[in-house]
C-alpha cells in the first residue's frame, strides 16, 4: 500500500511541474516582422524569409532575452512584454496607438533589462493614448520618438534611460508615479529613475510629470533626471524649447514649488 501511495504522489509531483516546463519559452533568439509578413509564419517562428506581421504574434514565438527585429518601415500594432526583449526597429517603423489603448506595455520581472531602439510609438488621430506603460522590468529607450499621445511614457516605481529619444507633441511627455532620489545624497539611489541624455523633449503640453517622488533632506526627492553636458545646471543634454509646463507634480511631497525642478546627473565631477 505505502509503495503504491508513493507512486501516485510522483505522479502528482510530474503532472503539478509540467505546467511550468511548457510555460518556458523555447523559441529563437531572433524573430522578424515586416510590413509584407503574416502572422501564420508564427508556425514556423517568424524567421527572416518569412517574417510575422506584427510584434504582438512574434513575441508569442521568440525566446526570454530575444531580439525582434522590422525589417522595412511599418506599423507592427501593440504589444505586451512580460520577460527581457529587445525590440529593434528601422526608421519608420511604428506603434501605432488606438483610443483608449497602450503601445507596449512593460510588465517584466524587477530586474529584467526591455530595450527599444528605432520605434515611433503615435497616438495621432487618437484620444486617451499612453506610448509605453513600465510597470515592472527595466526600460532602455534608444533613438526613438514619442508623439501625439496623453501620456508618451508612464513609470511606475522602476527604471528607464532615454537616449537620443524624441518626446513630442504629447499631453504630458514623461509621468513617473514612485519614490525618486535625494539630490543632496551621493550616490543618488531611488526606486523610481527616468534618466534622460540627448534627443528632444518639445511642444508637450506638460514634458514632465512627478507624482509624489517624496521627500529628501533638502526637499523633495527627484525622479527625472537630465544628464548635463557639463558641470552646471543649465547644460541639459536634451532640447526642453516650447513646453507649456517643463516639469510639475502631484501628491503630498509636491507642495509648494516642489516637483518644479527636474534632477540631474553627469560624469563630471559631483554628479548628483
Amino acid at each position: 500500500m505505502s509503495g503504491s501511495i508513493s507512486v501516485q504522489r510522483t505522479l502528482l509531483v510530474t503532472l503539478l511541474a509540467l505546467p511550468l516546463l511548457s510555460a518556458v519559452r523555447t523559441g529563437p533568439i531572433r524573430v522578424y516582422v515586416s510590413g509584407l509578413g503574416n502572422d501564420s509564419n508564427a508556425a514556423t517562428n517568424c524567421p527572416r524569409a518569412k517574417p510575422c506581421r506584427t510584434l504582438e504574434k512574434a513575441y508569442t514565438v521568440v525566446q526570454a532575452g530575444g531580439e525582434i527585429i522590422a525589417l522595412d518601415p511599418a506599423d507592427y500594432g501593440p504589444v505586451t512584454i512580460a520577460e527581457p526583449l529587445s525590440l529593434l526597429g528601422v526608421e519608420g517603423a511604428e506603434i501605432g496607438v488606438a483610443t483608449g489603448a497602450t503601445g507596449i506595455t512593460i510588465n517584466a520581472p524587477a530586474a529584467d533589462r526591455i530595450i527599444i531602439r528605432n520605434f515611433i510609438i503615435s497616438g495621432a488621430g487618437a484620444t486617451n493614448t499612453k506610448g509605453i506603460q513600465l510597470n515592472t522590468g527595466q526600460l532602455a529607450l534608444f533613438n526613438s520618438t514619442l508623439k501625439n499621445l496623453s501620456t508618451g511614457l508612464d513609470v511606475s516605481n522602476t527604471k528607464a534611460d532615454l537616449v537620443n529619444t524624441d518626446v513630442v507633441s504629447n499631453a504630458v511627455g514623461i509621468a513617473t508615479t514612485g519614490t525618486g532620489v535625494d539630490i543632496n545624497a551621493f550616490p543618488m539611489t531611488g526606486p523610481t529613475q527616468v534618466r534622460i541624455a540627448w534627443g528632444n523633449a518639445i511642444d508637450n503640453t506638460t514634458a514632465y510629470v512627478m507624482n509624489d517622488p517624496g521627500t529628501g533632506t533638502g526637499g523633495n526627492k527627484i525622479t527625472i533626471l537630465e544628464f548635463l553636458t557639463s558641470n552646471t545646471t543649465a547644460a541639459f543634454s536634451t532640447n526642453v524649447a516650447g513646453n507649456g509646463t517643463l516639469v510639475s507634480g502631484t501628491g503630498p511631497s509636491c507642495g509648494g514649488t516642489n516637483c518644479q525642478n527636474l534632477g540631474f546627473y553627469s560624469s563630471n565631477t559631483n554628479p548628483h
